[in-house]
């Protein structure tokens, strides 16, 4: 579990959680496995295939529905949720914040939690060459870019959100900030950024 999230995840037993995009699903199936009664959302139906064996293989019963988070079906109920929890890799592929951040505002309950666990936008434009940190655009160039995350992988389109962009728009959204944090992990899975910020966690409630 990214480490920022578990002390927000410790006791979700009995606690309706809701994980918009859950791509390899690990928080979601964590959540599950003690005993949190999970609905997870994912644009690929291969993603979703996958997280039924997963699911199996853990012995959790998660509920799954193939859809976009920026366009969410009628079946998912609104004032719903107690907590909406976002693990890495999610904010890259979403191309309206706004919408994104407005249907989770909407599926929480009153006092509802959003926590959102993210690559740093520093972070993901930075690299490292000769020893040397170099940046391989621009900070405010947030136009969509093709891009081709592994070898052998069909290419997608990946957006760029300043962390103020992300913030923004769950404040437009409606939510309360309760924490913003940048930190760092350092892993060898990970390329040396001269102590960047790694990533980032917020944290806000539905009110």
């Amino acid at each position: 579990m990214e480490p920022k999230l578990a002390p927000y995840l410790r006791s979700p037993q009995g606690k309706k959680v809701f994980v918009p995009q859950f791509g390899d699903g690990l928080v979601m199936l964590a959540c599950a496995k003690r005993g949190a009664n999970v609905t997870g959302v994912d644009l690929s139906n291969e993603q979703i295939r996958l997280a039924e064996e997963s699911s199996a293989y853990c012995g959790v019963n998660v509920n799954l529905l193939e859809a976009d988070t920026q366009r969410l079906p009628e079946e998912v109920p609104i004032d719903y949720f107690d907590i909406a929890v976002a693990e890495c890799g999610i904010l890259g592929w979403i191309g309206s914040l706004d919408a994104w951040m407005s249907n989770v505002y909407k599926v929480l309950e009153n006092g509802g939690k959003l926590i959102v666990s993210d690559f740093h936008p520093l972070f993901v434009i930075a690299e490292e060459k000769e020893g040397r940190m170099t940046f391989k655009r621009s900070y405010f160039d947030q136009g969509p870019k093709i891009v081709r995350p592994e070898k052998d992988v069909p290419p997608a389109v990946e957006f760029l959100w300043k962390l103020s962009d992300i913030i923004n728009a769950a404040i437009r959204a409606e939510f309360r900030i309760d924490c913003v944090e940048e930190y760092y992990i350092e892993e060898t899975r990970r390329k040396k950024t001269l102590f960047l910020p790694t990533d980032f966690l917020l944290v806000a409630t539905k009110s």
